[in-house]
């Protein structure tokens, strides 16, 4: 057996095992496209082909249907996530033109075995597939989107670039054409008109008719070639979309013009069908751009200057993927952070509104952490790497989007079936119209069944709820409100209680010093100095408080820590002492709710520091809102302190509950639906991910423990209270969107049907009218993609140039 292949010449890679038999004896294929051809240029009986060639042929490509090299795990990882024993894929599927595309691909593959789910996402083209790996392989999944007629790429930022340029090219192209088409087939079709009513001979009446035959025949051969495909992709599934219409349309016309001009008969339409062709074609061309400029992709660096160790010069240009958590990079002003890290040298302003939707850039030391996709705006800086590829911050935050956009509420799954059936209701009236008017007005019938084709095309009522949820989704993202389901959208009108924890939720979920008392001989800044110096030394929450508002200036030595009772320590050759007042010999009260600490030296109390956990600074406001909108609140607390009693009293919360475990906090809400109550959770706790978990909607802070964000619909990026105000705002807006869009797309196509009846509406207009009713819908929904900060004031800030900046020099903003 050769190790070359017999048909391209290529060498044969190891552990292959493709071959033909020419003459008895077995020739070696590299490849399943190379035996493919082989095989048919022999059994064609062309063996001599490979007798006479002079050359070996080329290598046939298989990039476009042959999937395999996705199956490796390595590969699948890139576009998918685990959820149990199956694989959660999401495809870029290009084609997509209506509700009909998304059903047609949904139903299909649902139906085949290992297949547990199956969403597409109309609006940003995009199909989440659960599947699972034991029955089939990711590589038939592809193989299915192909048979339908669909060609679907791994999702990722680029192939979805690339997916959308590739669209938009070929529809400029065919729209070119119909446009040259439309303005030769409408000069003549003038000459035609005129002829009609001022008198025009036999022979130029020919002449110019087939002259439109042979500008429209490129036209709907070429140009409104898309419309067919779809439309015979729909009808082989017994599920007519939108473009069943607009084809009907189009074969009619055409036919019937073809007619006229071979018989002589009264009219044509080839003017009327290259005008409709453009104008479909040019709804479509500017969705895109409109999806281009949603999409704006943001990509993370494919490579990266690692470094040998802090302070080096010295680097090496390694890809990004194979970089490992522990090894060091370097990243210079105006570059995109490649991977989460920890700033080891240097300082600099980061731009991080991917996480926190503030577009001021913060200021960041070695110790501080930096994300992936954060801009690094003015300093040069070396991060210790912490997470990569997968497992960064930025790439679970595009997982939940993702996940977000590809739930469809229950207004769009309505909307998909009316759209469904209202493509069969918009021919049956066509038809039935055509025969009225053939009675009445014969030469006016064939346009008027025309005009109802095109005019009640559902185009629009299909966009009207992807589009606004997606713009809702895409902007609370930009607020730092993270969604990782879109169905809340639709429930945040429902709800009725707001129930939170306390620490961490409501406080800040760390000590500060409230005051400090001295007890002895030492003044306030020197007793803050010594408790501070003594509290460096150990990871006790409580030693933040210390850590944060006051500089360590003193060396203690000989440090013992005890736990559960404090430190003691020298300091200038003295014992000093700080922690609970049994530890420090202090005979002192402490019925205080809040927190005591006492520091003492070896022979006498020193100071008394009083600690709380501070009420987050928005939080009042929240909590005004909410009553303000009717909603009644809650605290669940798994603290057995006098805090929560305080805390809810200071944000005026009636209705409170300390030493809740996880448990009593489920019951609770549990009892609370039982009698009728939509439920938020807001939480952090790792004791909150069962009770985020059972709640309507549940939120978590971007503090909260990994389960906890696992188990919430909502992560606030910024921590901020406030965005969930922003959350109720942008969900009321986005439903009032919604209305509009659908009240718009229904009532455009409930008026121009029967007005195309009519008569009234001819095949241009109605071929304009649907472009515009889908064209509007979008740009409606885009409304919700504003967000404060495209205040005019961003766009002059020193925060908005270091954004153009990066943008300039190749970086990304996230």
């Amino acid at each position: 057996m050769s190790d070359v292949c017999y048909h391209c010449g290529e060498v044969v890679p190891s552990g292959t095992d493709y071959h033909v038999t020419v003459d008895g004896t077995a020739k070696a294929m590299c490849c399943r496209g190379c035996q493919a051809v082989a095989q048919l240029i022999l059994t064609a009986g062309l063996d001599d082909y490979y007798r006479l060639r002079s050359s070996t042929a080329v290598t046939p490509s298989e990039d476009s249907d042959d999937y395999r090299r996705f199956d490796y795990p390595e590969l699948i990882e890139e576009f998918s996530h685990r959820d149990g024993d199956n694989w959660v894929s999401r495809f870029s599927v290009s084609g997509l033109r209506c509700a009909a595309c998304a059903w047609l691909i949904e139903h299909h593959l649902q139906k085949v075995e290992g297949i547990e789910s199956v969403t597409v996402h109309l609006q940003n083209a995009v199909a989440t597939v659960k599947w699972n790996p034991k029955v089939l392989l990711v590589s038939q999944i592809f193989h299915l989107f192909s048979n339908l007629g669909y060609q679907a790429l791994p999702w990722s930022a680029s192939n979805r670039d690339k997916q959308l340029h590739d669209e938009m090219d070929g529809l400029l192209r065919r729209l070119g054409v119909a446009g040259i088409g439309m303005m030769q087939a409408g000069m003549v079709a003038i000459g035609l008109y005129a002829g009609d009513f001022q008198g025009i001979d036999d022979g130029t009446r020919t002449l110019l008719r087939i002259f439109s035959l042979l500008i429209t025949t490129p036209v709907l051969l070429y140009s409104a070639q898309p419309f067919f495909k779809n439309a015979w992709r729909s009808l082989r599934r017994l599920h007519p979309g939108m473009d069943v219409p607009v084809s009907i349309a189009l074969i009619a016309a055409y036919i019937a013009s073809f007619s006229a001009t071979l018989l002589q008969s009264d009219h044509v339409y080839f003017d009327t069908i290259s005008m409709f062709t453009f104008f479909l074609l040019l709804s479509r061309y500017l969705q895109l751009r409109v999806a281009q400029h949603q999409h704006s992709a943001s990509s993370l660096p494919m490579s990266a200057r690692k470094i040998k160790h802090i302070g080096s010069s010295e680097f090496e240009w390694t890809p990004v993927k194979s970089l490992a958590v522990g090894e060091l990079i370097n990243i210079r002003p105006g570059e995109t952070i490649p991977a989460d890290g920890i700033i080891r040298r240097g300082q600099s302003s980061l731009e991080s509104s991917a996480f926190n939707g503030e577009f001021l850039p913060t200021r960041c030391v070695p110790g501080d952490t930096a994300m992936a996709g954060c801009g690094n705006v003015d300093g040069n800086i070396d991060i210790e790497i912490t997470a990569v590829s997968s497992h960064t911050a930025w790439a679970k935050i595009n997982q939940l989007l993702e996940q977000a956009q590809a739930a469809k509420p229950a207004v769009a799954q309505l909307a998909d079936r009316m759209a469904s059936h209202f493509v069969i209701l918009v021919m049956l009236v066509s038809g039935l119209s055509f025969v009225y008017w053939s009675s009445q007005d014969s030469n006016s019938a064939f346009l008027i069944a025309l005009s109802i084709l095109v005019v009640s095309c559902p185009c629009a009522l299909s966009l009207a709820t992807p589009a606004s949820y997606t713009a809702a989704i895409k902007a609370l993202g930009k607020q730092g409100v993270l969604l990782s389901n879109g169905r809340i959208l639709e429930q945040m009108r429902n709800v009725s209680y707001v129930v939170f924890d306390k620490t961490g939720t409501l406080t800040e979920g760390r000590p500060h010093i409230l005051s400090c008392r001295l007890l002895g001989n030492i003044d306030e800044q020197t007793a803050l100095n010594i408790a501070a110096s003594l509290e460096a030394q150990s990871l006790h929450p409580i030693s933040h408080a210390f850590k944060q508002e006051h500089r360590n200036t003193l060396s203690p030595e000989n440090i013992e820590i005890v736990s559960g009772a404090g430190i003691k320590g020298l300091i200038n050759g003295k014992e000093y002492r700080i922690g609970t007042a049994a530890f420090c010999g202090i005979d002192a009260p402490t019925n205080s709710p809040n927190l005591n600490v006492f520091l003492s030296d070896n022979t006498s109390p020193l100071a008394h520091f009083y600690l709380a956990d501070e009420i987050r600074g928005d939080a009042p406001t929240l909590l005004h809102t909410l009553r303000t909108l009717g909603l009644k609140t809650e605290v669940l607390s798994g603290d057995s302190s006098n805090q929560v009693a305080e805390v809810s009293t200071a944000l005026g919360i009636q209705d409170f509950y300390a030493a809740c475990s996880a448990e009593q906090k489920l019951a609770h809400v549990k009892r609370l639906q039982a009698q009728g109550a939509t439920v938020m959770m807001v939480g952090d706790g790792i004791n909150d991910a069962p009770v985020i978990a059972a709640a309507d909607i549940s939120v978590a802070m971007t503090t909260a423990s990994q389960l906890t964000r696992t188990q919430a619909d909502v992560v606030l990026l910024d921590n901020n209270l406030s965005s969930i105000v922003t959350l109720f705002d942008k969900a009321k807006q986005s439903r009032r969107v919604l209305i509009q869009n659908l009240s718009w797309a229904l009532g455009y196509n409930l008026l121009g049907l029967p007005l195309a009846a009519m008569g009234l509406v001819p095949p241009w207009l109605a071929a304009l009218g649907m472009s515009l009713s889908s064209l509007l819908v979008v740009f409606n929904a885009l409304r919700l993609n504003r967000t404060p900060k495209d205040h005019w004031l961003a766009s002059t800030s020193p925060a908005s140039q270091a954004r153009d900046e990066l943008v300039i020099n190749g970086g990304s903003n996230g």
